[in-house]
């Protein structure tokens, strides 16, 4: 079995967790001994058995070839913002899509949405994601998959280690808007609440990322930047709790990160968080209503936050995540052509 994976992002313009599910899962299979490449737009002679569509809609035109020249197709779709509106925002999408795929077909088809019903399997890192793919795209339920992100091994093992606990709690997040790290951040000064800043922007030139650092000082707001893996470890390890207040996410690998610590979690309240680790242990979520009424939540949540021991909500490895990815594989490949 050899499986081709596409992109449509370059890693060097844009870091985060496409990129490193796409890096891990390609290095798992590889150690499952199946064949892995990147998908070559340039090779006429690349060969291969399914093209892996991740982090975003494969283009319709091609599923239409890739079905033509025998591959099966497989997208991982991250829905996360149109996952974390509201139901009466998604009834709308819903008439839209309908309406424009009947009336506008030319245009529609550029959209890619039939793909959600063509492509041979779907995978969702989120379990709240199928059934939004469901209802607005006419996703077959038989072929939805939901494979959460994981973890290394040796990283579960290492972020379940004792430490010393300190007086912070831990964000760790991509300086830009979608994250919110900047209302994080006036509502740690408003509350006198230390958080401790992980994560870098997409370029130090952008006015986001200069509003953020405008509010770092080192007491409330502290700010280490983007460290080495055991450094952040070493950090989540001794954090009281762990905060985001993203307007979407698909999953989160640092949520992940942040379970496999021990850490209680301060999120959003908005659809990605609330339904998307239904398990966890302990969780509180914030209304993003307004800076005081999100600085006095921050506020309580720190003032009971601890590390505890075992994870917050059950976290998997790559290589688990591997497997389950594998087996989607195994069942498009032993149907026969539609």
């Amino acid at each position: 079995m050899k499986i081709l994976f596409s992109h449509d992002i370059p890693f060097h313009l844009a870091h985060g967790g496409s990129q490193t599910h796409i890096e891990s899962l390609m290095r798992e299979l590889a150690a499952l001994g199946e064949e892995v490449e990147p998908e070559r737009w340039w090779d006429e002679q690349q060969t291969g058995d399914i093209i892996h569509y991740i982090g975003r809609r494969a283009p319709a035109v091609n599923v239409r070839l890739a079905h033509q020249k025998g591959y099966k197709v497989v997208m991982t779709e991250f829905l996360d913002m149109t996952a974390s509106r509201p139901r009466r925002q998604l009834w709308l999408q819903r008439l839209l899509v309908r309406l424009g795929m009947r009336f506008l077909p030319a245009f529609t088809t550029r959209l890619s949405w039939e793909s959600f019903r063509t492509v041979d399997a779907l995978i969702f890192c989120s379990p709240i994601e199928p059934a939004v793919a469901q209802y607005l795209f006419d996703a077959d339920p038989q072929r939805c998959h939901y494979i959460s992100h994981g973890l290394e091994a040796d990283v579960l093992a290492a972020l379940a280690q004792p430490d010393a606990e300190e007086d912070y709690l831990i964000s760790m997040a991509t300086i830009a808007p979608r994250k919110r790290t900047v209302w994080l951040a006036e509502a740690a000064r408003s509350a006198q609440v230390p958080v401790l800043f992980l994560g870098k922007p997409y370029a130090e030139t952008d006015s986001y990322y200069q509003q953020f650092c405008a509010l770092v000082d080192n007491r409330w707001v502290r700010y280490a930047g983007f460290v080495s893996e055991a450094e952040k470890q070493r950090l989540l390890r001794r954090a009281r709790g762990f905060a985001l207040l993203s307007e979407f996410e698909t999953g989160c690998i640092a949520v992940y990160e942040a379970s496999a610590a021990g850490l209680p979690l301060f999120l959003s309240r908005l659809p990605w968080a609330t339904g998307g680790y239904p398990t966890a242990r302990h969780i509180q979520f914030c209304p993003l209503d307004s800076p005081a009424a999100i600085a006095r939540r921050l506020r309580e949540f720190y003032e009971k936050a601890h590390r505890f021991a075992g994870h917050n909500f059950p976290v998997p490895t790559w290589r688990q995540v591997a497997e389950k990815t594998r087996e989607v594989y195994r069942q498009v490949l032993a149907k026969a052509p539609a």
